[in-house]
């Protein structure tokens, strides 16, 4: 990865994602995240549209999202040229949520889970018909959707949202192939897994939802199933 510019050495570099880096000066409660050079699809507009569009459809959730703010130099700057501030989260990285179960948790976190899954549920509901984005809780590190240490439900990065195209080209009566369409796979199989830890769904109830049998075969759920225990995540 190629950054454009880099903090002063006040900051500390503290993550990174695919086409990004996180820096933040101790003891602040802010952090910065830069952007390489070449990251091809994010732009200044869809990072303010899609942090907007997350705050009003997950506003039954108002401490979910970090506050953040994207500086740029002029409207027309590439991705790498700008600077995003944002609120800086301290993570209870004794609860990682795929080795936590809803005993593990305090009451207003399982209520906060309880929540998110009822509103990405939604989402995916109307995805069959209209043009939603759904939030990236696909990490193979599971880091994105965490808790944090006042025992909180937050998802930390807001920047590449999955659109659901794929799901509303399905003809009627076609399933969803998860070889051809990984990503939307991951997204259904991380749902089911917050749906069995966290809410008590059993491998039957899932099987049995309409929303994931409109997607699923009942081969490919339970191919799913088996995925995400063996990645550690029981189902």
């Amino acid at each position: 990865m190629t950054l454009r510019t880099r903090p002063s050495a006040r900051y500390q570099r503290v993550g990174d994602g695919e086409h990004s880096e996180v820096f933040r000066r101790p003891g602040s409660r802010w952090c910065i995240q830069l952007f390489t050079v070449d990251c091809p699809e994010l732009t200044i507009r869809k990072v303010r549209d899609e942090y907007h569009y997350l705050r009003q459809v997950y506003a039954a959730l108002p401490q979910l999202l970090p506050a953040q703010r994207l500086f740029a130099c002029h409207p027309a700057a590439h991705i790498s040229e700008t600077v995003l501030v944002k609120e800086w989260v301290d993570v209870d990285t004794t609860r990682p949520l795929n080795h936590t179960r809803a005993s593990d948790l305090p009451a207003a976190c399982v209520d906060d889970l309880h929540q998110f899954i009822g509103v990405t549920r939604e989402l995916l509901d109307r995805a069959a018909s209209e043009p939603m984005l759904l939030p990236d809780i696909i990490d193979t590190r599971f880091q994105n959707l965490a808790v944090d240490t006042g025992g909180r439900l937050r998802l930390l990065d807001t920047n590449r949202l999955i659109n659901t195209v794929a799901l509303r080209a399905l003809p009627p009566g076609q399933i969803l192939d998860p070889d051809r369409r990984p990503i939307h796979a991951r997204l259904l199989r991380r749902l089911m897994y917050l749906q069995a830890a966290f809410a008590g769904a059993t491998r039957r109830d899932l099987a049995d939802d309409p929303l994931y049998r409109r997607y699923l075969s009942p081969a490919v759920l339970h191919r799913l199933f088996d995925e995400s225990t063996a990645h550690g995540e029981p189902i």
